[in-house]
């Protein structure tokens, strides 16, 4: 659970997923975090089905199941307790690394112009 206080620091990056372009669904987004939308409808615009420039599928997803899924969970409690604990295992030099590959990615799509280059890597 995140403090309501810090919500005024979080980003939403919008991936473009059809369920999120629900009027219903991108009134909850811009009313919860008004001009800090990356992505579709959003303030700051950012490629579609992009998943070279995606953190969550380049990093978190795979970071996240590596945590979750070491051994298997006995129970659906314990998947939300690791899944919950998974999250925030990531430590402030995680997150800083993270940041500077989002930028690095950023920089080689530029130089291979937009084109997919994870492969490359």
């Amino acid at each position: 659970d995140l403090p309501l206080s810090d919500l005024r620091n979080v980003w939403f990056q919008h991936d473009g997923a059809p369920p999120h372009k629900v009027s219903r669904v991108q009134q909850y987004i811009r009313d919860t975090f008004q001009q800090k939308v990356i992505g579709y409808g959003g303030c700051v615009e950012w490629p579609p089905r992009s998943p070279d420039m995606n953190p969550l599928d380049f990093f978190l997803w795979g970071y996240i199941k590596q945590r979750v899924y070491a051994t298997p969970p006995p129970t659906l409690q314990e998947l939300r307790n690791r899944i919950t604990d998974a999250c925030a295992s990531a430590s402030p030099a995680v997150l800083y690394n993270l940041q500077r590959e989002v930028q690095s990615r950023v920089q080689m799509c530029i130089v291979d112009k937009g084109r997919h280059f994870e492969h490359d890597r």
